[in-house]
């Protein structure tokens, strides 16, 4: 019953005191606009407004202090929880800094080089951490007892730094909230790493102990695929996909292919499309949906850019969500390059895009008009047609946080696996879905989400093999368990070439984005000292290691690999 109700909310018209009320981001609303540009022949090229405003940099280095908790939330059942806190220096956020303090005691000076601090509870004052970092670093972790010294509660705690230097006259403060919820009884616990962007979750499964998680899989079509048949759902669990996403409209029968999910451990996430500014409909569902066990994360907003939504629908939405389940983090994806970015990635812990790139004409729209930054409509927002647009659009949102000075929101990829629409002659081959996916990996996605579901048998074969390599170990322990760090090798432009330390190990990702087979030798120089090749989870090229150096005799058009060194 409870279900139906949803099914039935879908269809409601926004009203009542909890409909969402917002002004829209354009004043002119007879002209049919994408990301804000007009699109159709014959309407006038005007300038959409809402680019990204970039901050003026300051005269004199600026100390940025921050500090956040590692995990989006702690439950009850944790005893340890950790800060990270950064000092660095940058032109752009921060207070003045100047790089002298008096010695104590004495006359003379010596450099400002370590922040003193201690971590509070701002309410009543509790020291949680006192420590000191170096100047100009970041990723500095500090644990604390908080089974201990804080009491499970649903509301945040407001948590303050005091940071000085040494001789007490140049002072520093950051402010952060902690989540320190009483554990949950039933269903599943979802969690974002603040250090390393990715996701952790427990359930019955996970015998209620937080595992890493990579979520890969498809958007996948509900009524015309999930809804007929639980053969269906066993047959996507089956070719070793660790996620999915049911799209909506859901019908009555949506209780029976969740349960089911529940007994596969296949993870969702939960799609309100087309309802998330109805507020009366948001709080319906998440109650029907938010105990089950295999529920990964919330979705509201499909393409709110895009679609113009109000600027604050998406902000709305995540606070309605947040009063009523804390346990799950709330996403959503972007389609426009440069739109509102603020506005609209406010009302989500961690952001998606959907560059797809492969077959359009990224100048003229079958619409008759040209496409650029202020006009026209060619499927994908000011992209080129190129394999880079993915990575492109990962770089520009990475960008994007660090001007407006955020603690990054990760970032998930949803690549191509589709044709159609007037705007993509074309799916992508089996080579360039692998290309996408790892080049989303190389620039910091933490999780691949691709549209849509069914797809052609030997993309859903491609995306199967990827899954069962990068959601298992070792692979999932690097991309889980740190950022890739670039390389780049004069004179091979076209290879995109990342790397992941964790522990005393590295993994080491290539991505060839040429079409032509490169026919000499490569020599890809580590910035770190490896002892031995451990292993090639994927990929057939052959690699040597010489030296502080990967080799290989050749590499073909679009090929993939990943290589495990030890250290």
């Amino acid at each position: 019953m409870l279900l139906a109700a949803i099914a039935a909310v879908v269809f409601l018209e926004v009203q009542g005191a909890l409909a969402l009320q917002a002004t829209t981001t354009t004043t002119t609303t007879d002209i049919p606009r994408w990301c804000g540009k007009p699109y159709e022949s014959g309407s006038p090229n005007t300038n959409p407004g809402g680019q990204f405003t970039y901050p003026s940099p300051s005269p004199n280095l600026l100390l940025y202090v921050q500090v956040s908790p590692r995990h989006s939330i702690y439950v009850s059942s944790e005893q340890t929880a950790t800060f990270i806190v950064d000092a660095a220096l940058s032109y752009y956020h921060g207070d003045a800094y100047y790089n002298s303090t008096q010695v104590l005691g004495s006359s003379t000076t010596q450099p400002f080089s370590d922040l003193y601090f201690d971590i509070r509870v701002e309410s009543t004052d509790q020291v949680l951490v006192t420590n000191n970092v170096t100047i100009n670093s970041t990723d500095n972790l500090f644990n604390f007892d908080i089974g201990n010294l804080l009491t499970p509660q649903f509301d945040a705690y407001d948590i303050v730094l005091y940071g000085a230097s040494s001789d007490g006259n140049q002072t520093f403060t950051a402010t952060t909230q902690l989540f320190y919820l009483p554990d949950k009884s039933t269903g599943s616990v979802t969690k974002i790493d603040n250090l390393n962007g990715n996701l952790l979750y427990k359930n019955n499964a996970t015998n209620d102990t937080f595992v890493p998680f990579f979520a890969f899989g498809f958007y996948t079509s509900y009524g015309g695929y999930l809804e007929t048949s639980l053969e269906n759902v066993q047959a996507y669990y089956n070719l070793g996909y660790s996620a999915i996403h049911p799209i909506p409209t859901f019908s009555d029968n949506l209780t029976t292919i969740l349960d089911y999910m529940d007994e596969l451990n296949l993870m969702f996430q939960y799609d309100m499309r087309g309802t998330y500014t109805n507020l009366t409909s948001v709080v319906e569902q998440v109650n029907a949906i938010k105990d089950y066990s295999s529920l990964l994360a919330w979705y509201t907003a499909d393409e709110p850019d895009e679609n113009q939504d109000a600027l604050n629908a998406t902000t709305l939405a995540y606070e309605t969500i947040t009063q009523i389940d804390k346990y799950h983090p709330i996403g959503l994806v972007l389609n426009c390059q440069n739109y509102y970015f603020e506005e609209y990635s406010a009302g989500a812990d961690y952001l998606m895009e959907d560059a797809y790139p492969i077959g359009i004409n990224a100048t003229w729209s079958k619409w008759g008009t040209p496409c650029n930054t202020t006009y026209g409509d060619c499927g994908c927002d000011n992209c080129v047609g190129e394999l880079q647009d993915v990575s492109n659009r990962i770089d520009d949102i990475a960008k994007y946080q660090k001007y407006l000075g955020q603690w990054s929101k990760p970032i998930w990829a949803v690549p191509q696996s589709f044709d159609g629409e007037g705007y993509w002659s074309r799916n992508p081959t089996v080579d360039e879905t692998w290309v996408m996916n790892q080049l989303a990996l190389n620039h910091g996605a933490k999780s691949i989400m691709l549209w849509t579901f069914p797809t052609l048998g030997d993309l859903a074969a491609a995306n199967s093999q990827q899954s069962k390599v990068l959601t298992k170990s070792p692979v999932l322990e690097f991309i889980t368990g740190g950022q890739p760090t670039p390389i780049s090798i004069a004179g091979f432009e076209l290879l995109d070439i990342s790397y992941w330390i964790v522990g005393q190990q590295a993994m080491v990702s290539v991505v060839n984005l040429d079409y032509v087979d490169t026919s000499s030798a490569v020599e890809i120089a580590l910035p770190f000292t490896a002892s031995s090749i451990v292993s090639s989870p994927w990929g057939n090229t052959s690699w040597e290691l010489s030296g502080n150096a990967l080799n290989a005799q050749s590499l073909n058009a679009l090929v993939t690999s990943l290589v495990v060194l030890d250290l």
